[in-house]
């Protein structure tokens, strides 16, 4: 491995010693000798990288050793690429970081309701994320995600009137942490984070959601409804391989932190998963417990509760989840369940399955029930959809929302299509 490096670093030696006596113009050749005191000064800086790697690869306990072999492998491919890199396209440069790797993806929403004598439609959402990664050492890293929306909430809490309101221009700052790595099973991390619960929780980003609104546990995007979506604070996790072969991994999270509302009451929790790598299972526990605090009652988009609280007290949360990722099929499985002290009780429930019809389409189907309790009225969905990616940094969707409040007699229909672009 390391000899394809040494072969690549002596061919850009041998380019820069000639390149004084290629016929070409003054400026070209010190274009040319620029480029190549860039390259040489960046394989340098890989080839120490790459040494640290292996230094660990073979110190390291046989449970952790593919990881960081896949990373050796990513290295020296990044290497090889090299060529085609430099000069050829703009380069973010990392001042002092070891890399920083820049992306982020636009999507927008069509929506219309159905419900009574109302049919309203709207361009209902358009989000666009940056995010940006920077890898500060072998062991330091920073991640943040900026975010800008404009949305028109579309408020169903009466079927026979839907409609949207007026669009809101939002630019939150989603996630911005600092995380330090000890090793694969322990690392810490601070910052705002996303909440450590479920599966679509922790999965976030609408490339590789199926359906952007989310379950209605989710729902308003930064609530609280059974616990919160991010948090403030800090956590640490980690992950072991287990099992007789090494061949399925334990993960976990503990954290603590506050919400951008409450910032003074702490919540604690954490989550347990099991990946039993060749059934294609992963199941998990979450727990929290924190304070509610009442707040503004404002409603959220396709949603029943607002990002506040109605009520204030103490509560305790338990959930599990069961994903199945194997083969053609994807199926998702979430319950939340909240003690409220001194309230009614809380729980969320949801099931999605999903098909992949081919590599490019996917169709699926999710059940969805919500009792938000503040004695609120109980939530169910129905959703069909289908999902098409083009290319894998392209994702389409078409969607039907078949939403029931069991205070209210009538069901307000939701069609939804709309597109996700990364890059």
């Amino acid at each position: 491995m390391t000899g394809h490096l040494s072969r690549f670093i002596v061919v850009l030696t041998a380019a820069a010693a000639a390149a004084p006596a290629l016929a070409q113009p003054a400026g070209e050749v010190a274009d040319l000798r620029e480029q190549l005191r860039q390259s040489q000064e960046t394989i340098r800086l890989l080839s120490d990288r790459l040494s640290s790697l292996e230094t660990r690869v073979e110190s390291s306990a046989p449970s952790g050793r593919g990881d960081i072999a896949a990373r050796v492998d990513e290295l020296e491919n990044i290497v090889f690429d090299l060529d085609e890199r430099v000069g050829s396209r703009t380069v973010a440069h990392a001042f002092d970081a070891i890399q920083l790797d820049i992306g982020g993806f636009i999507t927008q929403s069509f929506s219309a309701a159905f419900g009574g004598g109302q049919q309203p439609a709207s361009f209902n959402n358009t989000q666009f994320e940056l995010l940006i990664k920077a890898q500060v050492t072998d062991d330091w890293e920073i991640f943040l995600a900026q975010g800008f929306l404009r949305e028109a909430d579309l408020d169903v809490t009466n079927p026979n009137m839907p409609f949207f309101r007026p669009s809101a221009l939002r630019i939150p700052q989603i996630i911005a942490w600092t995380n330090f790595r000890v090793n694969d099973q322990f690392e810490i991390q601070a910052g705002r984070f996303i909440t450590p619960h479920g599966i679509i929780n922790i999965e976030h980003f609408p490339p590789v959601l199926l359906d952007v609104n989310q379950p209605q546990v989710l729902r308003p995007f930064s609530g609280s409804t059974i616990f919160p979506n991010f948090l403030l604070g800090a956590q640490v996790h980690g992950k072991f391989y287990v099992g007789a072969e090494n061949n399925s991994l334990l993960s976990y999270n503990a954290y603590v932190g506050s919400t951008t509302m409450n910032t003074s009451d702490f919540i604690l929790g954490g989550r347990a998963a099991l990946r039993i790598t060749d059934t294609g299972f992963t199941v998990g526990g979450n727990f929290s417990h924190g304070q509610r605090t009442a707040g503004p009652a404002g409603i959220g988009n396709v949603s029943i509760v607002g990002p506040n609280s109605l009520v204030s007290n103490s509560y305790n949360t338990v959930g599990g989840d069961l994903l199945y990722d194997k083969g053609r099929i994807l199926w998702k499985n979430e319950f939340f369940y909240s003690f409220e002290d001194g309230q009614r009780d809380r729980m969320a429930f949801y099931t999605q399955p999903a098909f992949r019809l081919t590599e490019k389409w996917i169709a699926f189907y999710r059940f969805d029930y919500l009792d938000p309790g503040q004695g609120l009225s109980r939530g169910y969905e129905n959703v069909v959809g289908v999902n098409y990616l083009p290319v894998p940094m392209v994702r389409l969707r078409a969607e039907l929302i078949f939403k029931h409040l069991n205070a209210l007699s009538d069901d307000v229909v939701v069609a939804q299509v709309s597109a996700t672009i990364s890059f």
